[in-house]
Order: structure tokens, then sequence, then C-alpha cells
């Protein structure tokens, strides 16, 4: 397969992923009962499924020049401390503004990471100041 189909793969489930995160935070902000629901809880763990595939694909695809560096490894650790930050948002966060101030803040961890993503460079958009 080609790197570009799992390239194309790897930012749709991206956006996917933040749009679908970005309404279940507010759905949790704002206690609405859908939060539970058994489809808002199993797409995000099928679209996050495909976008850990379609990176591991493109890893794969592309191994002899594969590793990128310094960004990479900054990239997984931002996305280890996002994972954690959503489960708190999602699950354990008593009160809306902890829920709110979590909410903000893995969203623009986020940003954050895709900005490294897309720069290649361990700082991300803190590059461009």
């Amino acid at each position: 397969m080609s790197y570009l189909l799992f390239k194309y793969m790897h930012i749709v489930c991206a956006a996917a992923s933040f749009a679908l995160f970005f309404i279940r935070g507010i759905w949790a902000i704002r206690a609405y009962p859908s939060v539970q629901e058994p489809w808002a809880r199993a797409l995000p763990h099928v679209i996050d499924g495909l976008l850990v595939f379609s990176a591991l694909a493109m890893f794969y695809v592309s191994f002899p020049t594969a590793w990128g560096g310094t960004w990479m490894v900054v990239k997984f650790v931002l996305i280890a401390i996002y994972v954690v930050l959503t489960t708190f948002v999602l699950r354990f966060a008593k009160g809306k503004m902890v829920r709110l101030v979590f909410w903000i803040s893995a969203l623009l961890l986020f940003l954050c990471i895709t900005s490294i993503a897309v720069l290649h460079n361990p700082v991300g958009v803190f590059l461009l100041l």
C-alpha cells in the first residue's frame, strides 16, 4: 500500500478524533446523558484504533527512513500526557470547572502535538515565535 494513503488516513482519523473529543468534552462538562450511549463510547475507540494502525503502517512502509528523531519522541510523550488528560476529563474529573480546565488543556495539547507533527520540530508552533 502507498505511504500517502496511510498518511491521509492518519490525518483524517486525527481530525475525527479531535472533533469527537471536542463534542464529548462539551457533553461531559454539561453532564449531557448521551455521553454514555454505546455509540459515543465505541466510536472513539474505532477512530483511535485506525489512527494507531495508520501510524504503524506509515512506519512500516517507510521503515528505513521512518524515525524522525527528537520531534517524534516529544510527540509520543505528549500523546501519552494527552491520553491521561482526556481520560481524566471524561471519567474521573468532578465538577464542571475542573473538567473545563482539563478539557481546554487537552485541546491545546492536541493542537501542540499536531504542530509538532506538521513542522517535524520538537517545539512545534513555538518555533514560529
